[in-house]
């Protein structure tokens, strides 16, 4: 993709972000934080917006050209695939994925490209199972991942995968659409799990337009590895709260819910490739 001559704007989109979190789930203190959103890992974050509705959420970079993000995200919980499908959706139905946030101009970004649903979960509001299938991969026009880089994930192998780490959170929260840069929250930590195995409940700060942003652990090496995304809160209120509890919790979903189709995706991809006659 071309280097852009000029910031792309998109003013108020933020402020209009629809996310399944109801409002916010912050416990003991909002430790969220800006950032300029340049560097490794913040730069391979960014924003999924689909133009006729004006709203979307958080995705991220899997590779040079996919990124993940939630299922309620992907389709804004409008339509299922199959409703797209039956009404023949076009190219121009495709959300546009935002990256490169102007860390001085909010609501504008360095670069867009389109992105199709190519692998989705069975989501579900209404059960926990239906939760575990609230994911979705996206394959973009340009590979922006070539210049921004991408975000490597976990492959645990524990049939209930808990990080027990310091996880950090990137994200565009909807209270902050008027400050530019990105969101990020380090420090935060997994404090329970199920009722199904895919399912994690985190002390981290959700909020709208914050869903399906990734959800990183740090390693013993100091790197940083996705191991889940952001999913829902539950009994979501305004203020902070005094302390994280079942009856408040912010939820993520696993890595492992996706990771399958996430190496599903890469190799269809590697073997279109080779299949192609050389240029």
């Amino acid at each position: 993709m071309r280097r852009h001559a000029k910031l792309l704007g998109l003013a108020g989109v933020a402020a209009s972000l629809v996310a399944h979190v109801a409002a916010a789930n912050v416990f003991v203190a909002d430790r969220r934080v800006q950032n300029d959103g340049a560097q490794p890992p913040f730069r391979s974050v960014g924003m999924l917006h689909h133009s006729d509705a004006g709203a979307g959420g958080t995705a991220f970079l899997v590779s040079s050209c996919h990124i993940a993000t939630a299922y309620h995200v992907a389709f804004l919980s409008r339509e299922n695939p199959g409703a797209l499908a039956r009404r023949k959706a076009t190219p121009d139905d495709a959300p546009e994925f935002l990256l490169g946030p102007d860390p001085e101009v909010a609501s504008r970004f360095m670069a867009k490209t389109r992105a199709h649903v190519v692998a989705f979960g069975r989501f579900a509001a209404t059960n926990y199972r239906g939760m575990a299938g609230d994911w979705a991969i996206l394959k973009l026009d340009d590979c922006l991942g070539t210049k921004y880089g991408y975000l490597r994930y976990a492959r645990h192998t524990q049939s209930r995968p808990m990080p027990s780490g310091a996880l950090m959170t990137v994200g565009f929260p909807a209270s902050r659409s008027g400050q530019p840069g990105i969101t990020v929250e380090w420090g935060c930590r997994a404090r329970d799990f199920g009722p199904v195995a895919e399912l994690i409940g985190v002390d981290c700060a959700f909020e709208s337009g914050m869903s399906g942003g990734p959800i990183l652990e740090q390693q013993a090496d100091g790197s940083w590895l996705v191991v889940g995304l952001i999913q829902q809160s539950m009994g979501s209120v305004d203020g902070v709260l005094p302390g994280y509890s079942m009856m408040h919790r912010n939820q993520m979903l696993a890595v492992t819910a996706f990771r399958k189709a996430l190496d599903e995706a890469f190799r269809a991809d590697a073997k279109r490739l080779l299949a192609e006659p050389p240029k």
